[in-house]
């Protein structure tokens, strides 16, 4: 079975043309595989553990020895793509390029650490969206009184949206796992009917977090929020989770951390729903997990005290070299 399966990632790995796509196929043989995911729950109960544990160690090691190969392939293409780019120039600094890295883009760089240390598999997700992953699988069906507050830009295609959350794609990605051990990241923009003043937009980037198992609980939420909250902030920030509602999540808790002389609301989280579970055709009884949605921009603007969201987007070089004189 094992040579099979390697048959087939050799297969697969010829038609990846880039980095992103190799996550998706690295994805597709490790923690999405249903054979990986049945060998590792086997060995908990198995008497042959010594027998199966070699099997998972030849698998990952083959596995491992393709996606690496193929890895550096891509890297050496993109370096040489990349060999004129005068940001490449070692004699030429950013200063004299009157360029730096964009604030968004340094917190995105920051969150995938954090998610990438934890063996978080980093999910691509798509914009323009289903009703059903956008709404249905997620607990809100049509005239669901929540589906006011997250009004969006409906394509004339039947049923197609822009997305108003991230959060679809963890309900792609309950959907297609075979797995009762899964946990995923996403990050990418969303869109909303809203004003566009200094603290709204119709256009921003969330980050979704979700994590599956058969004994995740509230404590696997807190414990992973607060390390995430002290590698955005400071080590010492306090977290505390009030009682909210989330269509989605049952509990559902909105996250707030120390701010100035109290507290500040920075993101919303909660155990997934029941129905969520069955909607996507699989047992609550069997699984559990988290979920949380964060704003990147709310990130960045609480960190460095950005005042205005649409500084992000208009351009300023003068913001782009300065926006960290204002935080921390």
């Amino acid at each position: 079975m094992i040579n099979k399966i390697i048959e087939d990632l050799k297969i697969d790995i010829e038609q990846v043309k880039d980095l992103e796509a190799l996550k998706q196929i690295k994805a597709k043989y490790t923690s999405k595989s249903a054979f990986f995911n049945e060998l590792k729950e086997s060995i908990k109960t198995a008497d042959n553990k010594a027998a199966i544990g070699d099997q998972i160690k030849k698998y990952t090691e083959k596995i491992g020895a393709i996606l690496n190969e193929k890895k550096s392939d891509l890297e050496n293409v993109f370096v040489l793509i990349e060999r004129d780019n005068p940001i490449n120039n070692p004699s030429i600094t950013l200063t004299e390029l009157n360029g730096t890295v964009h604030p968004l883009t340094e917190m995105t760089f920051l969150i995938q650490d954090f998610f990438d240390n934890k063996n978080y598999h980093y999910a691509h997700g798509i914009e323009v969206e289903e009703e059903k992953y956008n709404f249905d699988i997620l607990n809100l069906p049509k005239n669901h009184p929540t589906r006011q507050k997250q009004d969006t830009f409906y394509l004339e295609e039947d049923e197609k949206v822009l997305r108003t959350h991230a959060t679809n794609i963890t309900a792609r990605e309950l959907e297609a796992t075979t797995s009762k051990i899964f946990q995923s990241y996403s990050i990418g923009p969303v869109f909303r009917n809203d004003d566009n003043d200094a603290t709204h937009s119709f256009q921003f980037n969330q980050i979704d977090i979700f994590n599956i198992g058969e004994n995740i609980s509230i404590a696997n939420l807190k414990w992973t929020l607060s390390e995430l909250m002290k590698i955005i902030f400071e080590k010492n920030t306090k977290i505390r989770f009030r009682p909210s509602y989330f269509p989605f999540t049952e509990p559902s808790y909105e996250v707030d951390i120390t701010w100035k002389d109290g507290w500040m609301e920075v993101l919303g989280s909660g155990m997934l729903n029941n129905q969520v579970i069955l909607n996507v055709s699989k047992d609550p009884n069997e699984i559990q997990g988290f979920a949380a949605g964060v704003g990147l921009e709310r990130m960045v603007m609480l960190k460095y005290k950005v005042e205005d969201i649409r500084s992000f987007y208009i351009n300023d070089i003068e913001f782009l070299k300065n926006y960290k004189k204002g935080g921390n």
